[in-house]
C-alpha cells in the first residue's frame, strides 16, 4: 500500500533565505510521499522566483497582498485539499527539519487513528552538537480557568524528559499535521485572529469534535523562533499574542472562568515585568 500523501504549506513574507534554509530540509526528508506548496504572501524580494527555479516541482501560489498567518495558509490548505491530500503539515518557513521528522509523525498518526492533529518535538534554532537542545515546544497547554495557552517544556533543555508520543491539549501552528478529515470536519484557520492564538483555536475546536492531539518527540525540527515578527520578545508579537489570547477566551472559556482568570493573566504579566526589569 502507498504511503499517504502529504501536502506541506510552507507560508512566506519577504523571507527568502528562511524559505530556502527550509525547502532545503524537507526535500532532504526519507518520507516518500509528500509536495511542497510555498504559499507567498504578497512578498516583494524574489522568494517566488526563487523557489521556482531551485525547486521546480513544487507548487508555488503567489497572493498578491500579505493575507497574514490564517488566510495565506488557508490559501495553501484550499489547494492541498483540493489535489487529494492525504494530510495537510502547515510549516512556518523559519524552520528546517530532520531527515526523518515526517515519517516520525506519520508513523505516530497511523498508531493513534483516533488523533486528527499531531505536533513534533520543536528546539531552538541552530541545532547543538555538543550540548542538549534547547526545546521550544513539547507539547501544549490549555488551562481555561487560568486564562492560559502555553508550550510544554519552553526554554528547557532536553535531557529526554520528553520521550513518549502522548496526547496534549493543543498543537503549535509552526508544525502542525491534520488529517484530510479533520480538516473537512472543523474548518480551517481563523482570519479574526489575524496572528497569534489562530493555532490553539483550530485544535480546540479540533477537541471539541472528538479528535484527539498528539506530541510526536521523535519527530524534530529547529525554529528560528519569530523571525517574521521581529523577535521573540518584540512589541508587535506581545501586543498581538494578548489580543489574539483575549479574542481566544472569550469564544472558548465559560463564565466561570473569568472568575479567575483576570488575576491569573494579570499575575503573569506582572512577573514578565519583572523579569523584564531584572534583564
Amino acid at each position: 500500500m502507498p504511503a499517504p500523501n502529504v501536502y506541506i504549506i510552507v507560508l512566506n513574507y519577504n523571507r527568502k533565505d528562511d524559505t530556502l534554509d527550509c525547502l532545503d530540509s524537507l526535500y532532504n526528508m526519507d518520507y516518500p510521499n509528500f509536495r511542497v506548496v510555498m504559499v507567498d504572501n504578497g512578498s516583494h524580494d524574489g522568494t517566488a522566483l526563487s523557489v521556482m527555479e531551485a525547486y521546480p516541482h513544487a507548487h508555488v501560489i503567489e497572493n498578491r497582498r500579505n493575507l497574514m498567518f490564517s488566510e495565506g495558509n488557508n490559501v495553501g490548505i484550499r489547494a492541498a485539499l483540493a489535489e487529494g491530500a492525504d494530510y495537510v503539515l502547515l510549516l512556518n518557513n523559519d524552520t528546517v527539519v530532520a531527515t526523518d521528522m515526517l515519517t516520525k509523525m506519520m508513523d505516530a498518526m497511523q498508531a493513534h487513528p483516533d488523533a486528527g492533529i499531531s505536533g513534533p518535538m520543536i528546539y531552538y534554532y541552530p541545532p547543538k552538537t555538543e550540548e542538549p537542545e534547547l526545546i521550544w515546544y513539547a507539547g501544549g497547554i490549555v488551562k481555561l480557568w487560568q486564562g492560559l495557552t502555553a508550550h510544554r517544556g519552553i526554554r528547557e533543555r532536553d535531557t529526554g524528559q520528553y520521550k513518549s508520543v502522548e496526547y496534549t491539549d493543543y498543537v503549535t501552528g509552526c508544525a502542525l499535521l491534520a488529517t484530510r478529515e479533520c480538516l473537512e470536519k472543523v474548518g480551517l484557520l481563523d482570519p479574526s485572529y489575524y496572528i497569534y492564538a489562530e493555532d490553539a483555536d483550530l485544535t480546540m475546536r479540533a477537541r471539541l469534535a472528538g479528535y484527539k492531539l498528539l506530541f510526536v518527540p521523535g519527530a524534530r525540527i529547529w525554529h528560528k523562533v519569530s523571525a517574521t515578527s521581529g523577535g521573540e520578545f518584540s512589541t508587535f508579537k506581545i501586543k498581538n499574542k494578548i489580543k489574539s489570547n483575549l479574542r481566544f477566551f472569550i469564544r472558548y472559556a465559560r463564565p466561570i472562568h473569568w472568575l479567575t482568570i483576570p488575576w491569573f493573566v494579570l499575575g503573569r504579566g506582572l512577573l514578565f515585568a519583572l523579569k523584564k526589569l531584572i534583564r
